[in-house]
């Protein structure tokens, strides 16, 4: 329900500074409108709470989607701009049309005030959602590694957070897009990637005197995880002891380098 806290909040600071949508904008704390605003309020968070509880309830015999889910808080949208309307024609403007534009204006009003809440809300748990995410992988990492293995590579990103934490022996490589890497890693016999914001000579820089080499602009691959330096048609790969890791390519200005380190050359 902290949720529900939060939009209640929000809105009554939206609503107090900023009156952009229509003439028929009346909450607020004077005399003369703070009887009405503490009893739309007060319906505003029953609609709400309903909402949720009734979303609980459903969600015990039913999967609710992401579509679901939007639809679910639509109507509550437009539930609660209804209410506001007929508000709005009881205490102060008992003879206002309901008009598309007056419901279009009170609705973009509502959808405004709970949708930036939600979105919020929406990223602030996505995010603690990832944390736990990765916080439950670093233990099952750690769990499954013998003590006498390889050490464990930290990675962090352009801010200088710890991102994810895994056994050197596991990663097979790092892939760059743009300002982010992809860290594709194995973890109960299947390949698994981790998407972060960083540039890859950051890290190349992190993983001197290790088992990792740069082996292409693109990439970084973890020698102990090679099987084979191999030319196909005047252009040269590394194949990865993964059966579902993609062939890594090797380009000219890194070839000596590779092949210096694997000490011997493609085949």
């Amino acid at each position: 329900m902290e949720s529900v806290a939060f939009v209640v909040a929000f809105s009554l600071v939206f609503l107090l500074t900023y009156h952009p949508f229509s003439e028929t904008v009346w909450i607020g704390l004077g005399p003369d409108v703070l009887l009405p605003t503490l009893l739309f309020y007060l319906s505003s968070i029953g609609i709400l709470l309903l909402s949720k509880i009734s979303l609980m309830l459903h969600q015990l015999t039913h999967t609710v989607s992401v579509r679901r889910y939007l639809l679910w808080v639509l109507a509550e949208f437009i539930v609660i701009a209804v209410v506001y309307l007929l508000f709005t024609r009881h205490w102060f403007h008992s003879d206002i049309p309901i008009t598309l534009r007056l419901v279009a204006y009170t609705s973009l009003c509502v959808g405004l005030i709970l949708a930036i809440p939600y979105i919020i809300f929406t990223l602030l748990a996505a995010n603690k959602a990832k944390s736990e995410d990765i916080e439950a992988l670093e233990l099952r990492l750690k769990a499954e590694t013998p003590a006498q293995n390889t050490s464990v590579i930290h990675f962090y990103d352009y801010t200088g957070a710890l991102k994810i934490s895994i056994p050197s022996d596991r990663i097979y490589y790092i892939g760059s897009q743009d300002n982010y890497v992809e860290i594709r890693y194995e973890l109960d016999g299947k390949l698994l990637n981790y998407l972060m914001r960083c540039r890859t000579t950051r890290l190349e820089k992190q993983l001197e005197g290790t088992s990792f080499i740069r082996c292409h602009r693109s990439f970084i691959v973890n020698l102990d995880n090679v099987t084979q330096l191999k030319r196909e048609n005047a252009r040269v790969f590394l194949e990865l002891s993964h059966p579902e890791a993609k062939k890594i390519p090797v380009s000219k200005s890194y070839y000596e380098a590779i092949q210096e380190r694997m000490g011997r050359t493609a085949s």
